[in-house]
């Protein structure tokens, strides 16, 4: 009996041990992907002022799109950060689209808050509340907590690539007149959860709006350099060469 009961008593030891460890792998945990004192800012490269008009019913520039127009920039400053069991959370001061390039003062603040677990949210969710229909951020991983949202059906979570969030939205369901004809939404986010890329389009896959993030990481500078080195010094090998050629023949 002794033998059987250590050999019960080590299965289920190793039942118990995989278990914790499958708890410990589902219970990822979300961050902010951004810090305090962090600045995120956005150029606008297309605004097609007359085609959101007659997209979204005498469409307004306001909210998130106040002052919009082509080549203006937004600016973000985080403020303060916060994750714990329940939410995630960023506190930020907001520039509005201005072609100045100085920013002057702050024109408003705000808030985002999410779950921390992306499969809390009960209900299926739309950001039809937002005036770009997306956020422009999200906690990270950005692929693995979209993925883990139940998202309304105009939503499509694409992470073969970037975390990307594909919106189809037919005409009239947000609302009687709104959007008064079938569009179509790409956001790229990046991996700090900030919107990379934003391409909104009408039938015949026009874009009417194209926002990006402006900026050049720190990483990407140096990377650019090297690249333009080495591709000028194929040029001039490949010069060398093709004279010796022309010499020697």
């Amino acid at each position: 009996m002794k033998p059987k009961l250590s050999l019960i008593c080590l299965i289920l030891i190793i039942l118990l041990c995989m278990t914790t460890i499958i708890s410990m792998v589902n219970a990822k945990k979300f961050s902010t992907g951004i810090g305090i004192d962090d600045k995120l800012v956005w150029k606008c490269n297309v605004c097609k002022k007359s085609e959101m008009d007659a997209t979204f019913d005498l469409w307004d520039d306001s909210g998130i799109f106040e002052n919009i127009s082509k080549g203006t920039k937004m600016r973000w400053e985080i403020n303060n950060s916060e994750v714990n069991e329940t939410h995630i959370k960023i506190e930020f001061s907001i520039w509005k689209w201005t072609n100045e390039v100085d920013w002057g003062t702050i024109d408003s603040n705000s808030t985002i808050v999410y779950l921390s677990n992306p499969k809390d949210y009960t209900e299926e969710l739309n950001f039809s509340n937002y005036k770009s229909l997306v956020p422009f951020w999200f906690p990270t991983p950005v692929g693995e907590y979209m993925g883990g949202l139940n998202l309304y059906k105009w939503y499509d979570v694409d992470n073969r690539v970037l975390p990307t969030l594909n919106v189809e939205i037919g005409k009239n369901e947000i609302s009687p007149g709104n959007p008064t004809k079938n569009i179509k939404i790409i956001a790229i986010y990046n991996d700090n959860g900030a919107l990379n890329s934003y391409k909104l389009y009408i039938k015949d896959n026009v874009v009417i709006l194209d926002i990006s993030l402006d900026y050049l990481p720190w990483y990407v500078i140096p990377t650019l350099i090297i690249l333009s080195v080495i591709f000028s010094l194929g040029i001039i090998f490949y010069i060398i060469r093709k004279r010796k050629r022309v010499i020697n023949s």
